[in-house]
């Protein structure tokens, strides 16, 4: 799947947020869930337009670090889960 293209017209730096933070991501291996991974980082980055935050690099380093957070936890539910199905 190709990832959805993402612009704000608000602020243009989203769109190259979105553009350095999938390409990131993608190059680290990092996406499992293509369709999750877009939905996350185009909501991630439209908070900050609201915000008022303009910087690309920020915006996009702080949805990489969000991202990278909420693939930790999610997989730590998911172990966490597995271990008590498992009745450990």
């Amino acid at each position: 799947m190709a990832h959805i293209i993402f612009s704000d017209y608000r602020n243009p730096a989203a769109e190259q947020a979105y553009d350095i933070a999938w390409n990131f991501l993608t190059r680290t291996g990092a996406i499992g869930d293509e369709f999750e991974a877009c939905v996350f980082l185009a909501q991630r980055i439209t908070m900050m337009v609201e915000e008022g935050q303009m910087n690309r690099i920020r915006m996009a380093n702080r949805a990489i670090s969000e991202y990278q957070r909420h693939v930790g936890q999610r997989d730590d539910v998911i172990r966490s889960g597995s271990r008590l199905a498992g009745g450990q």
